[in-house]
């Protein structure tokens, strides 16, 4: 018997024993799985565009009361049609490693301008960050469609304030939309409590 043979006997034995304890002493795998909420509401009216049907899905939907908080790939996405338009908004958080979209049905929100209604759908951020919070506004009006981050510098108080000009970083809005905006906007958001 030479050294060749030898070595390759010795392969195939180790190789055997290792099949052996993998296949009668698997190692114990075990998965954590996190439930992730979603929701996909629609809401119907008529104005001078004719019936129209508003569609919202969130994914990764933050509940602020229960983790996770973040880690999630969480996206938005507003569908308006109606006769004359067809609207799309798509909204893919960059930031899903630090925050999740927090949504709700009842703040979505309407203002009739010129006998055809604007939409307004708010949301905000469940994040790490006390200091620091985010709104965010996707605004729906005729053939038009806006999409707005609104930062806000809070106190250990509490107060938040915001942290930008709205005027100047909503130029593109029409004036009387935006000053519905700005006045909603600046009566709601006063304390970290209101971003949830």
């Amino acid at each position: 018997m030479n050294y060749q043979s030898i070595i390759e006997n010795l392969q195939v034995k180790v190789l055997l024993r290792f099949f052996f304890l993998i296949a009668f002493f698997p190692n114990k795998v075990e998965s954590q799985v996190v439930k992730v909420d979603s929701i996909s509401i629609s809401k119907e009216w008529k104005d001078c565009n004719g019936m129209n049907r508003l569609t919202v899905n969130v994914n990764a939907l933050c509940n602020p009361n229960e983790p996770p908080f973040d880690g999630h790939k969480t996206m938005i996405d507003v569908s308006l049609k109606n006769k004359k338009h067809s609207l799309n908004v798509q909204f893919d958080d960059p930031d899903y490693q630090m925050e999740m979209i927090a949504f709700s049905e009842k703040n979505i929100w309407f203002y009739n301008l010129k006998k055809t209604q604007v939409v307004f759908i708010p949301f905000t951020y469940c994040s790490n960050s006390d200091s620091e919070k985010k709104l965010s506004y996707i605004i729906l009006y005729n053939d038009k469609k806006y999409l707005y981050h609104i930062p806000f510098k809070c106190t250990e108080d509490d107060d938040c304030v915001l942290n930008e000009d709205l005027n100047k970083s909503m130029s593109d809005l029409n004036p009387k939309i935006k000053t519905e905006l700005i006045k909603k906007i600046q009566s709601h958001y006063k304390k970290g409590s209101d971003f949830n």
